[in-house]
Parts: C-alpha cells; structure tokens; sequence
C-alpha cells in the first residue's frame, strides 16, 4: 500500500502548477477574505444533523464541489471519491460500484448493487438508474459501511444519498454553460418562481452534446467482407475510420415543488424526466480475436474495433413525493417514490466480427412506500419506519454470432421483485458525553424469474445448439427466490472534548440474492444465488481542532464478508465462455479511511483523502481443489491498496475581480478487475490532476472559468472486459479542458 514516486511527481507538478497561477493572480493585490470552514449539514440518519456529530465514515460534496469538480455523472463521483471505486457495466449503462472493495462485478440489469443509491430520499435498486446525469444537487453523501438499519437491503458496503436543490422563497437562479475539448458542450440551470409564499417551484435542466474522444478503427482495412459461409451468410460490411467517435446526448429536467401547508405540514414534489441518445463508448480490445483474423495496435487506448456503432437510445423518468407532519410528540413522514427506465441499446463485442454482438431492449419499474414516525425526547432520539417496494423488469437479448457461432442466442425473461421491511433506530445519550445509538430491520423479500433462451437460425448454418445443447427446442422456465434477514448496528459514540466525537460500532448488512441476469443456457441457470452477508467493525474519530481550522476525521475497521457472489468465467470448451453468477467467497478487509481539511487562512485552504485497504479471500467454495486453491488469496475486485486525493485553493480577488485557483490531484493504486486476479486485468497506478481557475464579480452574479481535468493525459483503466477468450479494458477519458461561463440571478 506504498505510494510510488508517479504520484509524487504529478503532486509536485500539481503543487507547481496552482502556485504559479495563484501567485500570478494574487501579486500586487490586496486579497479580499472568501474562505471559511462551513458547518456541514447532512440526512444521512433520516434528519438534518451536522455530519461531524454522526458516528459514520462519509464523505460529502457540496453543490460547490460538485460544481468545480465537474461531477456530472457517477463515474466521476468514483475518481473523485477515495474508497468509491466505479466500474463500467455493459459500457456506462450498468455501473458496477464498491465501498472499501465491498461491491458487486456482475453487470447485468436485474442485478441489485451493493450500494443502495437514493435519489431524495427514495431508492434506486438497480446500477443501471445510476447512469442518469447528475445536475442540479445540494449535496451528495457517501456513507461507508452496511448501513442497514436505516436502508434496508443492498446497502452491504454502504449508501450514497443525492439530494435535489430545494425551491428557493425568491425569484432566482443560474445558467451555467461550457465548452470543452472534442467539442464537448454542456449546459445546466435552474430557476425559483415562488407561486406565494407558502408554494415554491423550481425548474432545473441539463444538456450536454459531443465530447467523443474515442476512434473507430472501421472494418475497410481489416475485415470488410469477411464471412466464414461465403454466399449463405453476408460479409462484413465495410466502414472507414473515424475519430471522436463516442459523442454525448443526454437531456434531461426537473420540477420540484415545496408546499408550506402550515407551521406542522410540508409537502415535497419532484417529477424528473431524461433521454439519452448517446453514441456508446466500448472497450479497446488487448488480445485480438479467437479466430485470429485481426490482431489491434500494441499499446492503443481509446480506440474501439467494432464493426458496428451502438447508440443509446433511453428514457427515464420518475416521481416522488414526501409529506411531514411535524407535531408536539412526534413527526410522520411519508415517502412515495416511482422510477421508470426503458432503453434499446447494442454494445458490440469489441472486435470487427460478428462473435458474439448483443442488443439489447429492456425497461425496469420501481414502485416504493415508507412510513417513518420519530420524536426527540431530550435524552432519546427514536425512529420508527415501515418500507414496501415492487419492482417490474422486462429483458430481451440478442447476441448475434454469425462469425462464431453461425448464428443468433435470443434470450429473454420477466423479474418480479417485493420486499417489506420494518425497521427502528433509538439513540440514548447516557450521559452528556456519551451515546448509545442501536438500529434494527427486519426485511422479507420475494423474486420471481421466468424466461429462457432460443436459438435464430436464418441461414440454417446455426452451431448453438451443438454449443449449448439445453437451448436445443427452447429453454424455458421460471423460479421462485425468497429470503428474510435481521440486520443492524450498534454504535457507542463518546464527545471526549468539545469538537471531538470518538466512536465505535458494529453493523450487519446483506445484499439479496437472485438470478442470471444474462442469458440462461442450461437448467442450473435457474437456480438463484444466495445473499451476501457482511459483518464490520469500526472505530472512528471525528475533530475540528486548531481553533476551528482543522477538521479531522479518520476510521479503522475489519470486514468478515461472507457468501460474495461472484461473476464467474466458466471454460466450456472451444474458446466458448459463460459467465455464471455464484456464492464462491469468504473473505476479510481491512482498512484506514482519512480526512484532513486544513483553513490555513482566509485565502488559502488544504484537503486530503486517504483509504488504505487490504482484502483476501480466505475461503473459495468449489468442487475442485486447484480451483479453491488458485483463489484463496487473492484480493477482492476494485480493491485499490491505496486511494488518495489531495487538493489545493486559493480565493481572493485580482483588482475588481474576485478569483478562485483550485488544483486537486488523485492517486489510486493498482487494481485487479477480476476475481482470479488475471495480471493482464489489472488496472495498473495512475494519478489524476486536475485544475480550475474562475474570475467574476458576484455582486453582478457573472463569472467565467478554465477547467482541466487529467492535466497529465494519463493513461488509465477504469474497467474491464473478457468474451469469448478476448480481453479488452475501458480506458478513463484524455486530457479535457475547457471555458465556461456562470450568471447567477
């Protein structure tokens, strides 16, 4: 978990870099005072509180960071969030995320991520919700660690809340719009139009087009004509070259409504909307293909060799609505969320042959009540809930093989979830320094599967069924999945000192078991897999020290994680693969999470943001002995050895100007993407920096800025790909740059 000299050196670079353009600015001028160490106020309990009095690892980006950081989407909440590792599902549409290298690698649609997302209060249960753009946002809090009693199911490694900027009680707003290199434009904004002082209204918008920075190898020089049935099954078609290939085309809005009812009741309404017409990004190939037609250009990144182009074509939506009744003993909250997604989509199979190419058509529906009553006696804070959830998932593939298989593997299938839970948290202070907080829920849950696979054989050449003979005829058939669990956490939380909260907890969380998501090819493939169970223990210190200059925050803790399920690579012969999701592992984590924000003056501020992990499997069920053996040791999936993100800013003014310079740099260590560990997997060490320098007059409500990210053009893997013996890997974007300009009314 050493931090090599690369890092140093692009800090240092960093460090050089923001010196001289804050030194340049601040010359001769006499700096106004900006910075101060604001009070963070969060809902990671269910209720307004300050995140320093919460015994919880977090980390939370305000609407400010998550401007000047440009996170615009869930990937780069990932790199900018130490111990968040986020990977590409089937491209950007299913994220694959992990907390302290708690995380699931199964990609598919109907899978539940191991982070329970909530998007104002109201849970997302599948990756691919988190593919939505990220706009307009007060905040957004990662909690680290199962957090179980407060949210329930799949929130084994921890929870991520965003939170929507509120109607404001005044006519106001911004517009903030950007270009950038690759011709990567984006604009965003929101407008307040209070009806009366009791109904407030808030429109908010985002678009963002072009952008590609990827280049299409095409199939002219290479396989354009290409069959293995010449005058039965067409050839390749053929497609020249072309660059900046990967363009963006996302839009998407949001109306939220604040109704005042009274001094006791308040309503909340929010209605989102989005499409995506983006053209989708693939993985480079590394190895060439198993027929070893083509072979890619040694050390190529950002190149895609598919012979077709896939575009996004998806519509999300959604609603929510929240009602709270404030009385003299107690609140009553209400929480009805609805959320829709249906989208058609072809990835490809990263080579300029037709091997194994799916297209997808899929649409998921998520249906969600929670009842919450809580009150606050002094001493004891308590809450108690009641959540149902329904969830509707519709899935048809084709995957397209007429240069391996001789042809086509249709497989389809509906997925109907429930689950209820009740759940309670109580806090006693036993006495004025000390905390005992305990929660527990109760959850039940139910899925139902039904499905299968067939082959297409148009040209009567098919080898499918030679290959998966089950799906000879059809393979058809459904199944049950049910399961009850009792989760929690008990958590001593001791003030040692005025600033200082001390704690120690212990928490149980799961992740629901299910089924394939893929394409079933055998009767095993309707046997579900079991939860994931996970037991951690933690002891945490949170501090604001040097008279209010210094917040400090630093956590220790062990992992026992049992049942991981596991995206399995099974060898059929002939170079055909499947990949199989199973309970295979037991394995132990342990790590340090750190936070340091130091206020060195009224100009001048310093962050860092460290987590060290050390993961192994210690257990590998399995059959055959070489197989448990091979496995036992190795390091869990998306599990960095060392994260760290450091940042630099400056705030003043230059003339009648005011002036902001940040520069912020991350560091993440080496990472097997994969649960054999391949070498050739591995994502190796990269570091990123980044820069933003912004000039206006905020009495007059402009400003304009310059943005880098990736200043070094680092080369990185985000994530990879195997199929049908091939390897590929995602690679993070190039250097980006750009100017934008910012109008607050």
């Amino acid at each position: 978990m050493s931090i090599p000299a690369n890092f140093r050196l692009h800090s240092r670079l960093a460090l050089a870099v923001a010196g001289a353009v804050m030194a340049s600015a601040a010359a001769g001028q006499e700096a106004a005072p900006r910075l101060v160490m604001e009070e963070i106020t969060v809902t990671a309990q269910k209720r307004e509180q300050s995140a320093a009095e919460i015994p919880i690892s977090m980390t939370v980006m305000s609407s400010d960071d998550l401007r000047e950081k440009r996170i615009q989407d869930f990937a780069d909440l990932g790199v900018n969030t130490p111990a968040l590792d986020v990977a590409r599902g089937n491209s950007t549409n299913n994220p694959v995320i992990a907390i302290r290298g708690i995380g699931s690698t199964d990609p598919w649609i109907n899978n539940n991520p191991s982070v329970s997302a909530y998007m104002d209060g109201v849970y997302l249960p599948f990756g691919s919700y988190l593919s939505m753009p990220l706009y307009d946002l007060q905040r957004v809090e990662v909690l680290k660690g199962p957090q179980a009693g407060l949210y329930g199911r799949n929130s084994i490694a921890g929870a991520i809340n965003f939170v929507s900027t509120e109607p404001g009680d005044g006519v106001g707003g911004y517009l903030d719009l950007s270009y950038g290199r690759y011709g990567e434009t984006n604009l965003q904004g929101a407008v307040d139009t209070p009806l009366s002082d009791t109904l407030l209204l808030r429109f908010a918008g985002y678009a963002a087009q072009g952008g590609g920075y990827m280049e299409r190898a095409g199939t002219a020089d290479s396989t354009a004509g290409f069959t293995r049935v010449p005058g039965v099954i067409p050839g390749i078609s053929s497609r020249a070259s072309s660059s900046d290939y990967g363009d963006k085309d996302v839009a998407a809005g949001r109306i939220s409504a604040l109704w005042r009812a009274s001094d006791r009741l308040q309503v909340d309404l929010r209605v989102h909307y989005g499409t995506d017409g983006s053209e989708i990004v693939n993985s480079t190939n590394l190895t060439g293909d198993p027929l070893g037609v083509f072979q890619p250009e040694a050390g190529a990144v950002h190149v895609d060799y598919d012979d077709v182009a896939g575009e996004m074509d998806a519509r999300n939506g959604g609603i929510s609505l929240e009602v709270n009744w404030e009385g003299d003993l107690f609140t009553l909250t209400s929480l009805t969320g609805f959320e829709s997604l249906s989208r058609d989509y072809t990835v490809g199979d990263f080579a300029p042959l037709r091997l194994a190419q799916p297209t997808y058509d899929e649409s998921v529906d998520s249906l969600s009540q929670e009842f919450r009553i809580s009150g606050d006696t002094g001493s004891t804070y308590w809450l108690a809930g009641v959540n149902a959830t329904r969830d509707r998932i519709d899935y048809h593939r084709s995957l397209s093989s007429w240069d391996y298989l001789l042809g086509e593997l249709v497989s389809g299938y509906d997925q109907d979830d429930e689950s209820w839970s009740v759940f309670g948290q109580i806090d006693w202070q036993l006495t004025d320094s000390l905390q005992l907080s305990t929660g527990l829920r109760y959850t039940d849950e139910e899925k139902h599967y039904e499905g299968g696979s067939w082959e297409n054989d148009p040209f009567g050449t098919s080898i499918v069924t030679a290959v998966y003979p089950a799906v000879a005829g059809g393979l058809y058939g459904e199944s049950d999945y049910d399961d009850q669990d009792v989760s929690g956490q008990v958590k001593l939380s001791w003030t040692a000192f005025d600033n200082t909260l001390v704690y120690g907890a212990i928490s149980r969380g799961f992740k629901s078991g299910g089924f394939d998501g893929s394409g079933i090819v055998d009767e095993a493939g309707f046997i579900p897999y079991d939860a994931e169970e996970l037991v951690a223990y933690e002891i945490g210190v949170k501090s604001r020290l040097l008279d209010n200059t210094l917040d400090l925050s630093a956590a220790v803790y062990y992992y026992d994680y049992s049942d991981k399920q596991v995206l399995a690579i099974l060898d059929l012969g002939g170079g055909i693969t499947e990949a199989v999701t199973q309970n295979a592992a037991v394995s132990e984590v342990t790590g340090v999470d750190l936070d340091l924000k130091y206020l060195v003056d009224e100009h001048w501020s310093l962050g860092l943001s460290a987590t060290l992990l050390d993961s192994e499997i210690t257990e590998w069920n399995s059959d055959d002995p070489a197989e448990a053996a091979a496995r036992i040791g190795n390091e869990l999936p998306g599990t960095p050895g060392s994260n760290v993100t450091g940042d630099i800013t400056w705030e003043g003014s230059a003339g009648d100007f005011d002036l902001r310079a940040s520069v912020w740099a991350t560091y993440t260590e080496s990472t097997y993407r994969d649960i054999e560990n391949t070498p050739s997997l591995e994502s190796d060490s990269y570091t990123l920096v980044n820069a933003r320098l912004s000039l206006g007059q905020p009495a007059q409500g402009w400003s304009v800025y310059l943005y880098g990210k990736n200043l070094a053009d680092e080369e990185y893997r985000s994530s990879v790909r195997t199929l049908v013996g091939m390897e590929g890997a995602y690679f993070g974007p190039p250097r980006m740059y750009g100017v934008g300009v910012n109008w607050q009314f």
